[in-house]
């Protein structure tokens, strides 16, 4: 190695460790600003983590493990104040997550999607007319969501198209973005926040795809979050066995 060589490897070596220091101040920053913000989230990708072994002998087991690996990095960006790569992870965990529970109804087509010959849609995802939340997929798997489809679905659509405008370039939300790492609140507290909205809403899909094919002993596992996150919608209520909030009113 030539003694310029040398140079340029310690330069590039202390740039990184610069990057790293400044991380490092962030993640303390945030860790102590917004602990439990931050505790809600880890508490949702932990019920996430228990779906996602209770699915671990289906055909779309990988794709799943793969996306809660992006949720990972979501949040490792967040902590970091690496901001726009925080939202990109982000959207690619909803896309991934939502696309491999909608395509586990639709074999062939997953079976592209796993071979690279069909590209995942968030248009066919998220569609009225057979997508996740359409009445057609819920009467089959979930008839009990169907008045809830609307905002369920709305929610899934806004979260993706903020997600988008961190990653697009948008101006207002470029305006936002810190020229170098530096811990910004309102932006931290933005993404906790659409992680949050992320996370429940995929648990949502979950079980709206593959609750009623359980066994007793899945439905275990997954039923204390379902009930912890998901209770105050009437279709959770009815899948668990609880009392409407009607029924309560008059208890």
């Amino acid at each position: 190695m030539m003694k310029e060589d040398v140079v340029n490897a310690h330069g590039v070596q202390a740039s990184m460790l610069k990057l790293h220091k400044a991380c490092m101040q962030h993640i303390q920053q945030a860790a102590e600003s917004l602990d439990p913000e931050i505790n809600k989230v880890l508490h949702l990708e932990a019920d996430l983590a228990a779906w996602l072994d209770v699915l671990s002998e289906r055909p779309e087991a990988q794709q799943l493990r793969s996306a809660h690996q992006d949720f990972g990095l979501a949040f490792y960006a967040a902590m970091s104040g690496l901001y726009r790569q925080a939202f990109a992870s982000l959207r690619s965990f909803l896309e991934v997550t939502t696309g491999a529970t909608y395509l586990s109804s639709l074999e062939f087509k997953r079976r592209q999607w796993v071979s690279g010959k069909l590209d995942i849609s968030w248009t066919a995802i998220t569609s009225s007319e057979d997508g996740i939340y359409s009445t057609a997929f819920l009467r089959e798997f979930c008839p009990e969501a169907i008045p809830e489809q609307g905002g369920m679905v709305a929610d899934l659509k806004s979260s993706y198209r903020r997600c988008s405008e961190y990653i697009h370039g948008n101006v207002a939300t470029s305006q936002m973005l810190p020229p170098d790492i530096s811990f910004k609140k309102a932006l931290m507290e933005e993404w906790l926040s659409i992680a949050t909205l992320i996370l429940g809403s995929i648990i949502h899909c979950l079980t709206v795809r593959y609750y009623k094919d359980l066994s007793t002993l899945q439905k275990q596992a997954v039923e204390a979050s379902l009930e912890d996150n998901l209770s105050h919608l009437a279709s959770i209520r009815t899948l668990l066995g609880l009392p409407l909030e009607t029924e309560r009113s008059k208890t």
